[in-house]
């Protein structure tokens, strides 16, 4: 009967561990996604950013809503905010909400321009 316990234990933790982490997993693929759209969307205007944004949330079936996630361009500075809540369900048919939030940034430095005339 111990031994029943013990095994019934150790699933319940490897199942919450293997849970939590496909949500960090998933968690970090977005954010590298919007780090990439920021970093390589310099032609791109802030909105289409957080089109792509969004889109990449969809297909990693994020629970992430338009206004989750916010893009902004000053100067040669463009920076995106997202946040969501992800239930993770780390006990059979019991969710736990999980808020998570980054901010990515990048700078858009042209080179070869021609310095401004004085």
């Amino acid at each position: 009967m111990k031994t029943l316990i013990k095994i019934v234990l150790v699933v319940v933790i490897i199942n919450a561990a293997t849970r939590a982490g496909i949500a960090a997993m998933r968690y970090y693929q977005f954010k590298d996604a919007a780090q990439q759209a920021v970093l390589f969307g310099a032609d791109s205007s802030p909105e289409d950013i957080q089109q792509l944004i969004l889109q990449r949330a969809q297909k990693l079936n994020l629970p992430v809503l338009t206004d989750d996630v916010q893009v902004n361009r000053e100067g040669a500075r463009t920076w995106a905010d997202a946040s969501y809540r992800q239930p993770v369900e780390l006990f059979p048919n019991q969710e736990y909400p999980v808020d998570l939030s980054f901010s990515v940034e990048s700078y858009n430095i042209v080179l070869g321009a021609q310095p401004p005339k004085k």
